[in-house]
């Protein structure tokens, strides 16, 4: 064995075979014992909520998710238990897995010799280098935990959510509607929101490419308070300004999506089922755990289904995509399968009936509507053409920034007339299009919205990056809100203000204190840094679940099923 150097293990400080068997059962012992105990712990803490809860018919869905639910907690606290235990009961571990792939590392255990226990390496900095072994639980190393932890938490927020919105716990009282209140408050956030200005770009560089991601975040972020502050205090009179914004961010769902797939070309299943993950992955626990409809929560729905528009434009003939005649002519396509699909009596309902029991929806406020797919059809209809206006701006986006270098090029007179005359056609376009359709009466603009959202957007567009010193600053509140948007979306109802119940909208706030703004200030706080955690968590969550490579994700994809119809089946055995 030329080139190795044998390492000789210490046989006066190694402990006898039987004895390392007895070091590694302690802490599986341990495991044991404690996810014993936190189970106990579990049902003790169902059984309270149970007495409190409003509602005691639950689903077998719902009694299959709070197994689920209880068993991941128990296993996050046991193995948690057992490698803390580890070095202290003398059990080492293994090697860790990067260990295992050191070049130059052998374990002489082929032989079966008495030298099995020797660790031979080419030189003594390949040996320095390896890492402390790993404790194993259950075979669980302590590197895996991340999910574990994940897991638990977000099975902790997941009864938060519950005990908040489904129990008496927590009082429950009436919105002030109060115009005043509303537009202070959106004033102090945008004061906060400038005191945090940062420039675009890594530290020391100066970015003014348009529509940068921390613009975007920041749309995204200023749209979503003032959209959540509505919903506070019942601000009914800003109803068409919570339309746009919500086109907007349809909006972006075509333009984000369309410049990925136009420039990276990657159309692969790991990606695109990384993005299904990201949006529907919380709102499905919520749906399941609170016993509510999925079209409750419709942003999600009405991003999932354009995004599915936005691949199957980008993915039809995409080795075509650098084709101008032809990538103009699919995005045409879309417009007229969009067209049929929305605007010609009866073709929607045939298309979407067989999804009435995912789509469907049934308003205890509204029992007027009998179909089921009304809600669908109403949300989806406002907004079914902003995605493709979307993607039109990502196709159009390179042409946009030679536009904007072009008049950063031009001499300081000739650049000033440039912006001013941009700046003034962009004011008088908002302008014209305020007192065209935006001050219409709430039903009547809703019959226009789907045709017209597209020219406050562009024009919102033109303003933002007018000048290069405004496309290289945003404010970073906003953006950080923008990119929790999804999850304060969802946890609004639940955590911030309480709904009327099963499939119910937020109609009352939640109140710990008697302060209005002391009790804001705080349930705000929580419903803040939970909204982030989950973001959080969806992101462990997903690159464990979501592999990158496609078998991985069709063998995890099994798992998950058979998961679920093994707690269902649970579930339906407790309901009996």
């Amino acid at each position: 064995r030329a080139g190795y150097r044998p390492v000789a293990a210490d046989a006066a400080s190694s402990p006898p075979r039987d004895a390392s068997k007895g070091m590694a059962l302690l802490p599986h012992l341990a495991c044991v014992a404690a996810a014993s105990g936190a189970l106990a712990a579990y049902r003790f803490l169902l059984i309270w909520m149970g007495s409190i809860s409003e509602y005691t018919d639950y689903t077998a869905a719902q009694l299959g998710v709070a197994v689920a639910y209880g068993l991941a907690i128990a296993a996050w606290f046991g193995v948690e238990v057992g490698v803390f235990l580890s070095p202290r009961l003398g059990y080492g571990g293994v090697p860790s897995s990067e260990d295992a792939g050191l070049k130059g590392i052998k374990v002489a255990s082929e032989s079966g010799g008495e030298d099995a226990s020797v660790l031979t390496t080419e030189d003594e900095s390949s040996r320095d280098s390896i890492s402390p072994p790993e404790p194993v639980i259950f075979g669980i190393r302590s590197s895996g935990l991340a999910a574990l932890r994940a897991a638990a938490e977000f099975s902790a927020i997941m009864g938060y959510v519950y005990l908040c919105d489904r129990t008496t716990l927590f009082a429950k009282g009436p919105k002030t509607v109060s115009p005043t209140m509303f537009w202070g408050l959106c004033a102090a956030v945008l004061t906060v929101g400038l005191c945090t200005l940062r420039l675009a770009g890594k530290k020391g560089e100066v970015v003014t490419a348009p529509l940068q991601r921390d613009q975007t975040e920041e749309w995204k972020g200023w749209m979503q308070l003032q959209f959540i502050f509505y919903h506070y205090f019942a601000e009914g009179e800003i109803y068409n300004a919570i339309r746009l914004y919500i086109a907007a961010y349809v909006w972006m769902t075509g333009f984000g999506n369309f410049s990925y797939y136009y420039i990276r070309k990657d159309f692969t299943l790991p990606r695109f089922m990384q993005m299904m993950w990201r949006l529907n992955f919380f709102v499905a626990f919520v749906c399941v755990t609170m016993n509510n409809e999925y079209m409750l929560y419709y942003i999600a729905a009405m991003h999932t289904f354009f995004t599915w528009g936005v691949f199957f434009t980008c993915w039809i003939g995409h080795q075509y995509n650098d084709n101008n005649a032809v990538c103009l002519l699919k995005i045409a396509a879309a417009t007229g399968v969009t067209v049929l699909l929305y605007d010609v009596p009866g073709v929607f309902h045939a298309v979407f009936k067989p999804t009435a029991g995912l789509l469907g929806f049934h308003d205890p406020l509204h029992p007027e509507f009998t179909d089921s797919l009304h809600e669908w059809f109403f949300r989806s209809g406002l907004d079914h053409f902003v995605w493709i206006f979307g993607m039109l701006c990502a196709y159009s986006f390179p042409w946009y920034d030679r536009q904007l270098q072009a008049i950063e090029d031009m001499p300081s007179g000739k650049r000033a007339l440039a912006k001013a005359a941009v700046i003034g056609s962009a004011l008088a376009v908002g302008g014209w299009y305020v007192h065209t359709y935006f001050l219409r009466p709430k039903r009547e603009y809703n019959k226009v919205h789907p045709y017209t959202s597209w020219i406050p957007i562009a024009v919102f567009l033109v303003l933002r990056n007018a000048t290069a010193g405004l496309r290289a600053r945003y404010m970073h509140l906003f953006t950080w809100c923008g990119k929790v948007t999804l999850e304060t979306y969802i946890l609004q109802f639940h955590i911030w203000m309480k709904s009327t119940g099963i499939n119910g909208s937020p109609k009352f706030l939640m109140v710990w204190l008697p302060s209005f703004w002391l009790n804001m200030a705080v349930v705000s706080a929580v419903y803040f840094v939970l909204s982030y955690r989950v973001f959080k968590i969806t992101v462990v969550l997903r690159d464990v679940a979501v592999p990158k490579d496609n078998r991985g994700i069709f063998v995890n994809s099994v798992i998950m099923a058979v998961a679920t119809a093994a707690f269902y089946a649970v579930g339906v055995a407790l309901k009996g």
